[in-house]
């Protein structure tokens, strides 16, 4: 009996061995959902393909640093600054998405990161370090700047550190993180969002800007939010309602 048993678990084992192999050379595929959730990024750390310098009077110096990669945005006699060129055409989110990069101030004392970033049909600025150097906001809630508004926080910048930033921007809530402590977390259903009058709007639809300041980023990248990330920031949204 024995002998007439081990050829069929014989061919059982070889059967087995064969589906494993054959799973193991199924080809990974992505879903369209997948692929629509993964990072763009937005600099090559190469060249300022996909940017356009922003048209501000006594505008600095912008560039990739050679020594760092990075993309730097030297002090201007006010403003100096870079933007996204064909934002629309490119397809980029205008809701429900997160920006995030890395930044630092390399010398100066005001503003190393004002992020431009569109908000559906219109746009507003996340400030990192400014009026004097730190503080923090969105720029501008029912026509109130950072300074004014309940977004605003107080925090130091070293000089020459890289932070992380990141940004996320939902139906209803602006979300901002330095590092991981979330400095910025605002419902805005029924409230007027847009830029500051001035200068600054020449930064739309998506740019980077400095206040007598030279920063630099690198890291830059926009995706979608996944449905989790969006439902989170529903909830927020009911907690405020009550």
């Amino acid at each position: 009996m024995k002998m007439k048993i081990f050829p069929v678990m014989a061919v059982l084992v070889l059967f087995s061995l064969i589906n494993l192999c054959a799973e193991g050379e199924k080809p990974t595929t992505s879903s369209k959902k997948e692929t629509k959730k993964q990072s763009v990024s937005l600099f090559d750390g190469k060249t300022l393909k996909g940017w356009k310098l922003c048209n501000y009077a006594g505008l600095g110096e912008v560039k990739v640093s050679p020594e760092t990669g990075a993309l730097r945005v030297t002090r201007g006699e006010i403003l100096s600054g870079i933007r996204i060129d064909n934002f629309d055409k490119r397809k980029l989110p205008k809701v429900n998405y997160e920006l995030s990069l890395e930044a630092r101030r390399v010398e100066g004392e005001d503003f190393f990161c004002c992020l431009t970033f569109p908000y559906k049909k219109t746009h507003a600025s996340f400030v990192l370090g400014g009026w004097g150097g730190s503080v923090c906001g969105i720029s501008s809630i029912d026509f109130m700047d950072a300074m004014e508004n309940s977004t605003m926080t107080v925090r130091d910048f070293d000089q020459g550190k890289w932070y992380k930033l990141r940004l996320l921007v939902t139906e209803n809530r602006f979300q901002g993180f330095v590092e991981e402590k979330k400095i910025v977390n605002v419902g805005i259903k029924g409230r007027k969002i847009g830029m500051r009058f001035g200068e600054i709007e020449e930064s739309v639809p998506l740019g980077l800007s400095t206040f007598r300041t030279t920063a630099e980023y690198k890291n830059i990248s926009i995706r979608h939010l996944e449905d989790e990330e969006i439902a989170a920031a529903k909830k927020l949204d009911e907690e405020d309602e009550f």
